[in-house]
């Protein structure tokens, strides 16, 4: 289920295929107290809101010699075309799924008989979401002219499915991701997402609408004595790793975020250069800007394999047809292991919640996350409140499926924890709530560069960016710079890709170090 938009969203999403969208811009409002709030809720119910709009395989002449195949303990998926069976070397071939790393599967489309798809392009595009929208951006920047099929509409699947948080600090990830960058390539991962929060900034001001762009900074809420632990050792490895970080006690937040229950934490972890923004805005402003320097964009077409010949990748076999492409860069998310069976068996689908309320006077300007980054929510500019998270609390803790199916018993426990923190929106009322699908690389570090075949070697003219492990927005805009540098120039050169090699999750399957903190949960 897609959740309504406000205003400040774009209400023809089919229309950035061939033509601009109009996105309004909205005043800011202005940050009231609390206490007001609480009174005119009810009051507020009547004026009702308007609504929110609401395989794998590789065909050709030597398709043999690119070996994308899988890893071990992955099975290939008994809906794959038999047509064109794509050559497997596990040896676990007959083996089902498991629980981290299921059977892989395609997004679910309603195919556009009208679709106008050419047979050809300079550079294909597979998904619209955040690294699609960025890399069509980036490409046609750089003189290139990038064709764009989305299977469904722009931001439809994970990026038009969150919170809207850019988090520097990426959550209870940054010790092992940052410890991989630096053995990777002497960088901090800070360097990657703070310029990632940067790049945020500078399309805020170049785009004609914006994205509702804002430096408000984060509150991790620390509510026990383990959090209050942990928050401190990340705080100090974040320092030294150039981030500004402060824990803040309890009266240190008074004044910063009066619509908070102080009496429910124990401190926070502050950081001040984190954002928040528009998805839709975001992702269809990048479209928008894409076309201008010669981009096209194609949605009803789903791609159904990447198609290889004499040893490199040729382009794509799509529902509508074949397109020949002198480079492909998959944009897809938790649907990549359908397309490049070689990363599937360390790349896990996992389901999460949001939901939004109704508009209410913004009474929080800074974005919250709590538990590990596990729960997280925020207040639009136009005051509807998203809160997601409390996957621990979905069926087998939403893992391993790739159903967006929302679960009844979430919905309850979204609005206690905003009450909890906030008792003031105790009473806000539930609008809509939707599930999506975020991808969890197995070691929390995203993939991002050559398409790896089933023994690593990396295959020409073919490229990924995935795995970004729920934190799309500080990942997505450098990630997609840097593998749009690799394709139009030969190499990444704002910053190096080593850190994001695929190739490390080639070739065997890695218990997930994300398991330990993503099973904790809210009491």
């Amino acid at each position: 289920m897609r959740r309504q938009r406000s205003d400040a969203e774009p209400g023809r999403m089919g229309a950035i295929v061939e033509g601009a969208v109009a996105i309004p811009r909205q005043p800011r409002r202005k940050q009231e107290h609390p206490g007001d709030l609480a009174a005119g809720i009810r009051r507020r119910r009547a004026v009702r809101e308007e609504q929110l709009a609401g395989q794998r395989h590789v065909a050709g002449a030597k398709a043999d010699r690119l070996r994308i195949g899988h890893a071990t303990r992955v099975h290939s998926a008994s809906h794959a075309r038999r047509a064109f069976r794509m050559p497997v070397t596990s040896a676990a071939s007959g083996a089902g799924g498991s629980r981290f790393f299921p059977a892989p599967e395609r997004v679910g489309f309603q195919p556009d008989p009208g679709a106008d798809l050419p047979r050809s392009a300079e550079v294909i595009v597979v998904g619209a979401g955040f690294v699609g929208a960025w890399a069509a951006y980036h490409l046609a920047s750089a003189g290139m002219r990038p064709l764009v099929i989305e299977a469904n509409a722009p931001a439809s699947g994970a990026s038009g499915r969150l919170c809207g948080l850019a988090l520097a600090g990426i959550g209870g990830h940054f010790a092992r991701v940052n410890a991989l960058a630096r053995a990777s390539a002497g960088r901090s991962i800070a360097d990657y997402t703070c310029r990632s929060l940067d790049l945020l900034e500078a399309i805020d001001a170049q785009l004609p609408d914006g994205i509702e762009w804002e430096r408000s900074g984060s509150l991790d809420l620390l509510t026990d004595e383990r959090q209050a632990a942990d928050g401190r050792t990340l705080a100090d490895l974040q320092r030294a790793e150039g981030l500004r970080v402060e824990i803040l006690a309890p009266d240190d937040l008074r004044d910063m975020a009066p619509a908070l229950d102080l009496d429910q934490v124990r401190g926070a972890k502050w950081s001040p250069g984190d954002g928040q923004l528009n998805p839709f805005k975001l992702v269809y402003g990048l479209l928008e800007a894409a076309h201008r320097l010669g981009a096209r964009t194609v949605r009803g077409v789903r791609v159904e394999s990447v198609v290889g010949r004499s040893g490199r990748v040729w382009g794509v076999e799509t529902s509508h047809g074949a397109v020949q492409a002198g480079a492909v860069l998959l944009a897809t998310n938790a649907w990549t292991p359908s397309l490049v069976p070689s990363i599937a068996a360390n790349l896990t689908p996992i389901r999460e919640h949001v939901m939004v309320t109704e508009r209410l006077p913004r009474v929080l300007t800074q974005g919250f996350e709590t538990n590990h980054c596990n729960e997280y929510w925020r207040q639009e500019p136009t005051g509807e409140l998203l809160i997601g998270g409390h996957a621990a609390s979905d069926e087998g803790m939403g893992i391993g499926t790739y159903s967006m199916v929302t679960r009844r018993e979430i919905v309850p426990q979204l609005a206690r924890l905003l009450g909890r923190f906030h008792p003031a929106l105790r009473d806000a009322r539930v609008l809509r709530v939707w599930a999506g699908l975020l991808d969890f690389a197995s070691l929390e570090i995203p993939m991002a560069g050559a398409i790896p075949a089933s023994d690593g070697t990396p295959l020409p003219g073919g490229y990924l960016v995935c795995g970004l492990t729920g934190h799309g927005l500080p990942y997505s805009s450098i990630l997609a710079l840097l593998v749009s540098e690799l394709i139009a120039t030969g190499s990444s050169r704002t910053l190096p890709l080593d850190p994001f090699d695929p190739r490390r999750y080639v070739g065997s399957a890695h218990e997930p170090t994300w398991l330990s903190p993503f099973e904790g949960g809210l009491g």
